[in-house]
């Protein structure tokens, strides 16, 4: 048993080791011009180590993006906590957005210049986040309705896909401006613009 535990953690610091060389990489690189063989020397392991833990570049980079949005929702659930108004909720979502994706540039191009648009995406790990994340916004507008905060006729799947899309279109226009300025300025904006769209 002691012998399994151990084994198990040598992997996972394994895994570890070539979730920051290849970040590093990319880093100094960019995605396309980034390989498995510079990753493995970069995370002194052999090739074949990688292609024991990923099938390709694409798959590691999509496996980097699940336990990122795992992250995600972790510490978005430590935010939400004792917060009950749904309008406080989506303030606190939208914020948080933004401070996640821009405290993690170099994730944040990764996801949004690459992965996001990528067509392996539905069938990888990162897409049941994605998927969570996506039910977990319309639980709070539906929760925001039941309160009597939030107009019944509004079709909530479009809703989401405009809180989601004004998120990461002003995250990638950021990101494409060089990331010069505080993308933190613009939550309260936004929020506004949502909720007065939205509000009973």
């Amino acid at each position: 048993m002691n012998k399994d535990n151990k084994l198990l953690t040598q992997q996972e610091e394994k895994k570890i080791k070539i979730f920051e060389a290849a970040r590093r990489i990319v880093s100094e690189k960019g995605y396309e011009k980034t390989t498995m063989l510079q990753i493995a020397k970069a995370a002194d392991v052999a090739t074949g180590t990688i292609y024991e833990y990923f099938e390709n570049k694409e798959d590691l980079f999509l496996t980097i993006a699940a336990e990122q949005y795992g992250l995600f929702d972790e510490e978005l659930k430590i935010h939400f906590s004792g917060i009950k108004s749904a309008f406080e909720k989506i303030r606190k979502y939208i914020w948080f957005y933004f401070y996640f994706f821009q405290k993690d540039p170099l994730y944040s191009e990764i996801w949004l210049l690459v992965i996001r648009l990528n067509k392996s995406l539905a069938q990888s790990t990162a897409y049941p986040w994605i998927q969570q994340s996506g039910k977990e916004i319309i639980d709070l507008l539906k929760a925001g309705q039941e309160e009597g905060m939030i107009r019944k006729d509004i079709d909530l799947y479009v809703m989401r896909h405009l809180l989601l899309g004004s998120l990461e279109h002003a995250m990638t226009r950021w990101l494409l401006k060089g990331k010069t300025y505080d993308m933190l300025s613009y939550s309260e904006k936004i929020s506004d613009l949502i909720i007065d769209a939205i509000k009973k």
